[in-house]
């Protein structure tokens, strides 16, 4: 089983890394065939699958790492995730199934912070090569629009 502080640590490491812009260190909070997504609300409610981002592969998210830092071309920005309510929903034979609350905040140098994304993960979270790790990471973000600027993860 997982405890709730072994969670914890895990969830700040990974927003930790994350906020710090250690996005190389990113793909190694995931398992090697895992799924991240990022999608409307509606889309998750209905059982639709359409993502504003999405990756079924640590490789994947790995190209993802690459893109941000060769290719991308955007302003200065820092971002914060915060997350709380994290709750144990299940325990499962592969971990457990985890829920929380999601707030993504971004601040670009010369302007003041601002929402970027709200919503609900639903994690599900494994030991993995002596770690934890994520299986499965599916943001549901309320808003039917985001700003394209959430170049980031969440």
């Amino acid at each position: 089983m997982i405890s709730r502080d072994e969670l914890a640590e895990f969830y700040a490491l990974y927003t930790e890394a994350l906020d710090d812009v250690r996005l190389e260190e990113w793909p190694d909070f995931f398992t090697e065939d895992c799924l991240f997504r990022i999608i409307p609300r509606g889309n998750f409610e209905r059982g639709r699958t359409l993502s504003t981002m999405q990756a079924e592969s640590r490789g994947m998210l790995q190209d993802r790492v690459t893109g941000l830092r060769r290719t991308q071309v955007y302003a200065p920005r820092y971002y914060r995730r915060f997350l709380s309510n994290i709750r144990i929903v299940t325990h499962e034979d592969a971990g457990a199934r985890v829920r929380q609350n999601v707030l993504v905040v971004q601040t670009l140098i010369d302007k003041q912070s601002e929402i970027v994304l709200c919503g609900v993960a639903h994690d599900l979270v494994v030991r993995n090569e002596e770690r934890l790790r994520f299986r499965e990471r599916v943001i549901a973000f309320d808003s039917e629009m985001i700003p394209n600027s959430l170049v980031y993860p969440a």
